[in-house]
């Protein structure tokens, strides 16, 4: 997702400023020219995706997906190990579950979740008439009651519902993981005691490693700040189901994936560097390397494979905690002889090592939005997380149609002065990079308008209400496709509080659905975004000759401040607010910044 602003000028000659790349996502800093340091707050997280919360149909209940597990393990032939990677070794997985040491019960979880009115029938059907919210799981939990009252009276239960990844539930995690985690959960430090965590016990991010200047403590201190910020992040999972239910938009892996993931490339990359000899658990290493490829979308056969329980990778976790720090503290290429810090390039060794850091920060991003995807009963909020932004406290408008000046500010149009803006990050500045972001590019940008704020809900509403997502005339061709197979009709994380039609709205964030922050920006699409602009500039015109449009890149660094902008860091490190700032300072300071995860 990304908050979005309006501009009204010409298309941008940036090389990658086409309709994904025009969005900025906020939330992740990567050294020099990535913090957005705006002026503005969001309380949740960003990604560039498609999603529903639309339950789909074709499935089977959950007492009968438990059963047909536990008929195909006892089914199940005696096999050697299942090895590999691929979709050979997942066939196998699944063909195979007792080669594997599973052993799932014969009929419905004990603790079943049953919510009182819901329609008996076909998921889908529920979906339609206003369950969109609850889990699959939970929704079907209530349905193999239902049906195994009905069989108990002497009944025939004609139907059922399965998915396949529901193989993997009911191998007794499921108590563990419903209870708030403890400090048994953190494979590697407690967030009490984790370098980053405040006075009031809050973890935060601490600022980005200085590469010119690595010692072995430093090293270790973001280590572990990176990976209990992650598992911080995982404690928020309630129960099994939402580590093995893949995303309502099935364009990502299960969470039990991430979980796995990130520890998993810790280890292949210092093996690749030649600072490890050996794999920690070369079968994990297999299945958990390789997500998702933006551009094929052809492995997402994993997400109903048989995967390892969460137990076994908690164990994994713990057994790459102690490699790394292993790694940290004793290998030689960190030997520091004056005691000043020594230069880490990417020529040495360790770039593997704060690759796999900012890596592990990438997917603290990316999960916290499919967190945010993941129907409420099955999330809840860890106890070190931060706050939401303060202003959720406020009183909040019960209207349900919001007016401008009171629910949220008038956004008018401001003249930008252009200018020329190089893109590109020196070789040689001292913070991890990926490798799109090095290499030079100046470009050229004429003068151009800007809203003044990032668009808010109460404003996108306005679309939203005049029936924006049903007008085939805003939409581009993709986005009308999108819009169509998603059955969307409002931005994902609003959630409906009335009928349909009214149009009366919360707001989901990634642990809890609060009342809709009109004044808050929009969380939408790109897709979204230019239908928007469309009806935007329909309804209110353009201040220019110019269609109305979101930012470019090279715009949205024309309208950053002088003192934390390209050049500034270029020439000075300290002027790249990352670099020196940690989580609970982020937001102060006279020149604002992004505040995701300030609070």
């Amino acid at each position: 997702m990304s908050t979005m602003m309006l501009q009204a000028a010409k298309k941008s000659t940036l090389v990658g400023s086409s309709s994904s790349s025009a969005l900025r996502s906020t939330t992740r800093h990567h050294g020099i020219g990535s913090n957005a340091i705006r002026a503005f707050f969001s309380a949740s997280r960003e990604t560039n995706g498609a999603p529903t919360n639309v339950i789909g149909g074709g499935q089977r209940s959950f007492s009968a997906a438990v059963a047909s597990a536990a008929k195909l393990n006892r089914a199940a032939k005696p096999a050697g190990i299942v090895g590999g990677a691929g979709r050979n070794s997942n066939h196998l997985a699944r063909a195979m579950p007792s080669a594997m040491g599973l052993d799932f019960p014969a009929g419905p979880a004990a603790s079943v979740v049953a919510f009182g009115g819901i329609p008996h029938g076909n998921p889908s059907t529920m979906a339609f008439l206003g369950i969109r919210a609850k889990s699959s799981g939970a929704a079907f939990r209530y349905q193999a009651e239902e049906e195994d009252d009905f069989a108990a009276e002497g009944g025939a239960v004609g139907r059922s519902h399965h998915e396949a990844w529901m193989v993997n539930l009911g191998r007794g995690d499921d108590a563990w993981l419903t209870a708030p985690r403890d400090a048994e959960w953190f494979t590697g430090l407690d967030p009490s005691v984790c370098p980053g965590v405040d006075e009031k016990g809050v973890l935060r991010s601490l600022p980005l490693p200085n590469l010119s200047a690595v010692t072995r403590q430093g090293a270790k201190d973001y280590f572990d700040n990176s990976w209990t910020l992650f598992e911080m992040l995982f404690a928020g999972l309630k129960g099994e189901e939402p580590f093995y239910r893949p995303p309502v938009h099935g364009l990502r892996h299960p969470q039990i994936f991430y979980y796995g993931h990130t520890p998993c490339l810790y280890i292949n990359k210092l093996r690749v560097a030649g600072v490890l000899p050996q794999p920690v658990n070369a079968y994990f290493e297999s299945i958990f390397e390789v997500g998702v490829d933006e551009m094929l979308w052809d492995d997402m056969h994993k997400n109903d494979m048989v995967w390892p329980t969460v137990s076994e990778v908690y164990e994994y976790r713990k057994d790459v905690y102690d490699t790394v720090v292993d790694v940290i503290m004793n290998h030689p290429s960190l030997d520091d002889a004056d005691g000043k810090g020594l230069v880490v390039n990417q020529d040495h060794p360790m770039w593997s090592l704060f690759m796999g850091f900012e890596h592990e920060r990438i997917h603290l991003e990316t999960s916290s939005v499919l967190f945010r995807e993941t129907p409420i009963e099955l999330v809840q909020r860890p106890k070190n997380w931060p706050g939401l932004h303060p202003s959720v406290y406020e009183t909040s408008s019960k209207r349900s149609r919001p007016v401008e000046g009171e629910d949220y500010p008038a956004n008018e149009m401001i003249p930008v002065r252009g200018g020329s803006v190089q893109l590109g990050k020196p070789l040689d500045f001292p913070s991890y990079g990926w490798d799109n972001e090095y290499g030079q590019r100046t470009v050229s940008v004429p003068d151009f308008q800007a809203s003044k704020h990032m668009v808010t809900n109460g404003e996108y509403w306005q679309f939203v209400a005049d029936g924006g997502y049903r007008n085939e005339k805003y939409w581009c061709e993709d986005g009308s496709a999108w819009r169509t197979h998603r059955n969307m009709k409002w931005p994902f994380f609003w959630k409906p509080v009335g009928p349909q039609g009214s149009h009366e709205y919360g707001l989901r964030t990634i642990f809890e659905e609060i009342p809709m922050r009109w004044d808050w920006p929009v969380d939408v699409t790109y897709y979204e975004s230019k239908a928007y602009c469309r009806w935007k500039e329909e309804r209110d015109g353009s201040p220019s000759s110019r269609p109305l449009r979101v930012l470019t890149e090279a715009e949205h660094q024309i309208l950053r401040h002088d003192e934390h902008n390209l050049d500034a860091a270029r020439s000075k490190v300290e002027a790249d607010k990352v670099m020196v700032t940690s989580g609970a300072q982020f937001s102060h300071g006279p020149t604002g910044a992004n505040l995701n995860m300030a609070f």
